[in-house]
């Protein structure tokens, strides 16, 4: 039989060694994509998720990074290291479909930029919204656009001779200054008559459209995993409720192949983050997104038809802060981290169990207050106070997520054995998120050839004479069950190196 766990145990990088020089531009249809799966929106049986190590996280790739610990100035940065757009800008193409309107510009360095506005109900809070969230999403690990803001004034633009404008029917026409500045009437003014605008730079290499959350990429010879069986899609499902992010569809997403000939790989990225906290992009969040699917299931219409739709959702009975109009319709009151959902089913988020939610928890739960003040800070609101209620609600926010999936499992992590001694950290507890538990304690043996183990006399944290005087090699391991609750435990496999034990694989239950 083949060992249970190999040297090189656990990866702390995914090994991608083909090329993906031949990776083809492959789109995703919006109104196919939301029929498909709102007809799919019952929960699959539960399987386990992919992508992991053998302690069951994520370990680096192409689709995702563990950051090291960050510094504020690291936060506030992100992936952000060319700079905002330097003037002049020349406008090279614009949209009219979509959400909102918006043009791409090439600046006087010669970088691509993608441009997107305010609503005039609400300045600042749609283009706050992109750079924030991309800044939150960078720092938890993720492939982002460099998103900023951008003052500028309309003299600063000018239109290409080959500028071209795609209307709402998808088709293509060359573009006047009569129809910029159309688009740029549409942008709230700042003080002093200039505009504020996202600007967000193209993506690094070459662009082979978005991935889907279901599936492969049939030609990256480097995506073996279906996508909604990977940790870190299906994780994601609780930074995108702990931000509101609820337009998680695969079109605002985008893969690009860097690097040429052998070297040549598909990175994977997230984009268009306009829609989230209380924005809708062109409008203040809809209070029933995230609540409900756009498309009522089954059970949401006979419920509402038994009512005569007389008796109001929780949703409807919300009040949002009308009075910080950038700040949208966003607020901690009736959020449900189990219950929140995208605007439409999400086969990746579907198939999300209780341990990939903890996954995604521990990366919420990671911030705190002075980091969520810093990365806010970077939407440059004008208002402090919209700031300082943002601020305060992804707090709330993020608290609701770790007491709601903490709740779930058993939080244990950094798993040592020091002085002969079994030593972890309860998250609830330390996080003041939830009260400290009680854990039975069992130990064994464990065999790697045959994965066998074999129980050993012990039930507390010191680790049983039997296996502490164990040899270079051996592995042993340690079953961790809550006394309250037996369905929550953690059992851990430790190999001795000569440094001492070390934590080589984690297995966890859940409720």
């Amino acid at each position: 039989m083949a060992q249970q766990f190999l040297s090189d145990d656990p990866l702390k990088r995914v090994p991608e060694i083909e090329s993906s020089q031949k990776a083809a531009v492959q789109d995703i249809n919006d109104i196919y994509d939301f029929v498909y799966h709102s007809a799919k929106y019952k929960t699959p049986p539960p399987t386990p998720s992919l992508g992991v190590n053998t302690l069951g996280e994520v370990p680096d790739s192409s689709w995702y990074t563990n950051r090291p610990k960050l510094s504020l100035e690291e936060l506030k940065t992100g992936a952000r290291v060319h700079g905002e757009p330097q003037a002049p800008f020349t406008v090279v193409a614009a949209k009219t479909e979509g959400v909102t309107p918006g043009f791409r510009i090439k600046d006087a360095r010669g970088l691509i930029y993608f441009i997107k506005v305010d609503p005039q109900s609400n300045p600042e809070m749609a283009t706050a919204a992109d750079v924030i969230g991309s800044l939150f999403l960078y720092a938890a690990g993720y492939n982002v656009p460099e998103n900023y803001i951008l003052i500028a004034s309309r003299k600063d633009f000018r239109l290409s001779e080959k500028a071209m404008i795609t209307a709402l029917s998808g088709k293509r026409h060359p573009m006047n200054h009569d129809q910029l500045e159309k688009i740029l009437d549409a942008v709230p003014t700042e003080p002093g008559g200039k505009i504020r605008l996202m600007a967000s730079l193209s993506v690094e290499g070459r662009i082979v459209g978005p991935f889907r959350y279901e599936s492969v990429r049939s030609d990256d010879p480097n995506d073996l995993i279906q996508h909604q069986q990977r940790r870190d899609l299906r994780g994601l499902e609780v930074l995108f409720a702990w931000i509101n992010h609820t337009d998680a569809k695969g079109d605002n997403t985008l893969d690009s192949v860097v690097g040429k000939g052998p070297d040549a790989r598909v990175v994977h990225h997230l984009l268009d983050f306009g829609d989230s906290f209380g924005s809708d992009s062109d409008i203040a969040k809809d209070p029933r997104h995230g609540q409900e699917d756009w498309l009522p299931t089954s059970g949401e219409q006979a419920k509402r038809a038994l009512t005569f739709g007389l008796v109001p959702a929780k949703w409807e009975t919300v009040r949002y802060p009308h009075h910080l109009p950038a700040a949208g319709n966003f607020t901690a009151s009736g959020f449900d981290p189990l219950t929140w959902k995208p605007n439409y089913p999400n086969p990746a988020f579907l198939a999300m169990t209780p341990i990939d939610a903890y996954w995604g928890a521990k990366r919420v739960t990671s911030f705190k207050e002075d980091e969520i003040r810093a990365i806010v800070g970077e939407g440059q609101f004008s208002d402090p106070g919209v700031a300082e209620y943002i601020t305060k609600v992804l707090i709330a926010r993020r608290d609701i997520i770790g007491r709601a999936w903490f709740s779930r499992v058993a939080p244990l992590e950094d798993f040592t054995i020091a002085g002969g001694e079994l030593h972890y950290t309860d998250l609830g507890a330390t996080s003041d998120l939830l009260p400290a538990s009680s854990y039975a304690i069992s130990w064994f043996s464990f065999d790697n050839q045959n994965s066998r183990r074999t129980p050993v006399a012990g039930s507390s944290s010191q680790v049983p004479s039997d296996l502490a005087s164990a040899q270079e090699g051996a592995f042993i391991g340690c079953t961790l069950t809550e006394a309250k609750e037996a369905r929550k435990g953690v059992t851990v496999i430790f190999r001795r190196s000569t440094e001492g034990w070390q934590a080589v694989g984690i297995d966890r239950t859940s409720l």
